[in-house]
């Protein structure tokens, strides 16, 4: 069964009837063009396929600005691992993946983004047709994310950001300062974690408020409670594509060797036979797989200078905090409408991964190593709000 078939949705129709055009109109309206980054762009490779199961590993290049292809929305949390998927999809498909801070207007094939995620913007209107979701697990994905607010000076506008676009993913942050990120931030951004897949895979619930507009819940304009459900659907996921996503891809999946091809054809399926698109055959996917490990020059999330990143780790209140969410996110999506559904089925798989590593580490923790008594002095948090204060990312509102 697809989401389409138990949700009963269907694609939307991009003849645009008369009844849908206002609001089609105001879904274009909403389209955000920004400067070009592509001078930043570091280019990945085509792979050639030979024949056989061998490929060769060749220039990519962007679509045609008239090529009016199908297009695919990459999304997920900041940090999931995003560099990691674009690259394994530009080498099976030639096509450079489009970030949705550099979109211009134009069609080109294939958008990332971290929307509604704070950190990530809706610019690219009504030019996309489907999802892939991208997930990782929150106990490498939160730390990830600090590490790349520390790399761009905690920035908030898109100018402070751009000013340090050259030192994303080199070097990971001060452990003091990702203590003090943590502890702050962790509650929020763990349900943020959990909100960025509900709204994929429920078709685009808003967990903000319709006043705040940069989406961080920031007072007075908190997040909606559970207790305000059914919850608002945000009007992109309704006029301008439909938002659930036609796979799911698990990031620890994709960087393993021995499930990596395997879900790099998932990934090649979900995008063979869309006009526009070009994909290698099946055979060559292994070697295409091996090929932009070997050969890329984008560094990723993993290449990071500074300690391992086993050491930004949590306090064991905070691990048990990441196992109720999991557990949470799993009975969720392993019941009801969910059921045999392959996306949800394939959350659940990486739900149950997430889960036997974060218990491991949390027993490890409590048993072997235990971990620092987090401070319990009342001042210690207005130190960590003073902190953030501090380098520019407090309160917006």
């Amino acid at each position: 069964m697809t989401l389409h078939e138990f949700t009963g949705r269907s694609k939307p129709n991009r003849t645009v009837p008369k009844s849908r055009f206002i609001k089609y109109v105001a879904c274009l309206m909403a389209m955000t063009y920004y400067v070009d980054f592509g001078s930043f762009r570091i280019h990945t490779k085509l792979s050639i396929d030979l024949g056989g199961g061998d490929c060769e590993w060749t220039e990519g290049l962007a679509l045609p600005l008239d090529s009016d292809p199908y297009g695919t929305l990459l999304a997920s949390y900041p940090a999931a691992g995003m560099r990691d998927l674009w690259k394994q999809i530009e080498g099976i498909t030639g096509i450079k993946v489009g970030d949705a801070y550099q979109f211009g207007g134009e069609r080109v094939g294939i958008i990332k983004t971290q929307y509604p995620h704070y950190e990530g913007i809706w610019s690219y209107g009504a030019t996309l047709d489907q999802v892939i979701l991208l997930v990782r697990n929150p106990r490498w994905n939160l730390p990830g994310f600090h590490d790349y607010l520390h790399e761009v000076d905690y920035g908030q506008t898109f100018e402070e950001v751009s000013e340090h676009i050259y030192d994303i993913f080199t070097e990971r942050s001060p452990l003091e300062n990702w203590i003090k990120w943590r502890d702050l931030n962790f509650e929020s951004e763990l349900d943020l974690w959990g909100y960025q897949i509900d709204f994929y895979m429920e078709g685009g619930p808003q967990h903000w408020r319709d006043l705040d507009f940069n989406r961080v819940g920031h007072k007075p304009l908190y997040f909606r409670n559970e207790s305000d459900r059914p919850w608002p659907i945000d009007p992109r996921c309704t006029d301008c594509m439909d938002c659930v996503p036609a796979l799911v891809v698990t990031h620890e999946k994709l960087k393993n060797p021995t499930t990596g091809p395997d879900e790099l054809t998932k990934i090649a399926d979900v995008l063979r036979g869309k006009k526009g698109m070009t994909v290698i055959s099946e055979e060559a996917i292994p070697c295409v797989w091996n090929e932009v490990w070997a050969h890329n020059t984008a560094p990723s999330i993993d290449e990071r200078a500074g300690l391992d990143k086993g050491d930004y780790g949590f306090t064991n209140a905070q691990l048990g905090e990441i196992l109720i969410k999991l557990e949470e996110m799993k009975h969720k999506y392993n019941s009801g409408v969910w059921v045999n559904v392959s996306v949800a089925v394939d959350l659940v798989t990486a739900f149950d991964l997430y889960t036997s590593e974060v218990t491991e580490e949390l027993d490890y923790q409590t048993n072997v190593n235990p971990a620092p008594t987090p401070p319990t002095d009342p001042s210690y948090y207005q130190s960590l709000v003073d902190w953030y204060e501090g380098v520019g990312r407090g309160n917006r509102y």
